[in-house]
This record gives structure tokens, sequence and C-alpha cells, in this order.
């Protein structure tokens, strides 16, 4: 449940194909991947951004949920995020001109958890062959890609990942 919602951008993190679903868009003999955004001092200090670079940006939607649902929906997606998922809160900035930055949280997948893979970040093509062919409870992966390719075009956004 959720009382708003707002398309914004965050600057400093970007969205990446590099978070192995073992429960979702995958099994655990046939992982499929799922976006995961990871900030730009995560991915440098790993050696995987180089410093200097400009700041990523990320679009993506946010919810307001009101004060009574909070643990509710806190509960649920800690339970869905629980694949080396952690919390971030960041600030993002409205699309709608004018509008003042909000505070969100963010699930990250760090580049520290297991089913993180820097090989699927560094390489699209194979990361889009894992796309294509994996399957996993909450259907293809290739449906997940392809929405959230769809949720893009139509704000008028891009995503070079």
């Amino acid at each position: 449940p959720h009382e708003e919602t707002l398309v914004g951008r965050c600057s400093g993190w970007g969205r990446y194909f590099a978070q192995r679903s073992c429960d979702h868009r995958g099994t655990p003999s046939s992982p499929g991947l799922v976006a995961t955004m990871i900030s730009d001092a995560q991915l440098e200090a790993k050696g995987l951004r180089e410093p200097g670079e400009p700041p990523s940006t990320t679009c993506g939607l946010c919810y307001r949920v009101g004060a009574d649902d909070v643990p509710r929906v806190l509960a649920n997606l800690d339970f869905r995020e629980k694949g080396g998922y952690t919390r971030e809160v960041v600030q993002v900035q409205p699309a709608r001109p004018g509008a003042p930055p909000v505070r969100a949280l963010v699930y990250s997948a760090t580049c520290d958890n297991p089913l993180f893979s820097p090989v699927m970040l560094a390489d699209p093509a194979a990361a889009a062959l894992t796309i294509a062919s994996a399957h996993g409870p909450s259907g293809a992966n290739r449906d997940y890609l392809e929405s959230l390719a769809a949720w893009l075009r139509e704000v008028g956004e891009e995503d070079a990942h």
C-alpha cells in the first residue's frame, strides 16, 4: 500500500543487471539476473569504475507509504530482498520541475554479497544470454527486463545498462 508515487532520479548510483536471482527470476541451478542499484563509490572501491567519471544517475519510482503501513511494508520488502541486499537512504530529485528533493529507501545488492556478479556487470553480452534463458518462480527473466525497459520508455528515460 502506498499514498503517493513519484518518478525521480538518484545521482551517484547506477542500475546494473549484476545480482544473481535464485529465488525469483532463476533457480539455484540456473540463476537469473535482476537489476540492483550500486553506488559509484562501491564500484570505485572494488575497481569496477574509474574514479573521476561523471556520476551515474538512475531513474526510478518512489513510493510514499503511510506511517501505519511502514512496519508491514518494510517486513515484506526485507523478506523479498533477502538475497544479499542492504538498505540505503538516498536523495532523489523528482522529475516534476520545481519539486524539492526527497529522501528514499533503496535496497542495494552490494558488491560484497555472494550473489553479486562482477562478470555480468562487465560483460553485457553474458548478462543478456543469462536473462534470455533464465526462468524462476516469479517468471521469465526476459519478462522482468522487458517490463523495466517498457517503463523507462514510458517515462522518457534511457538506461545504458
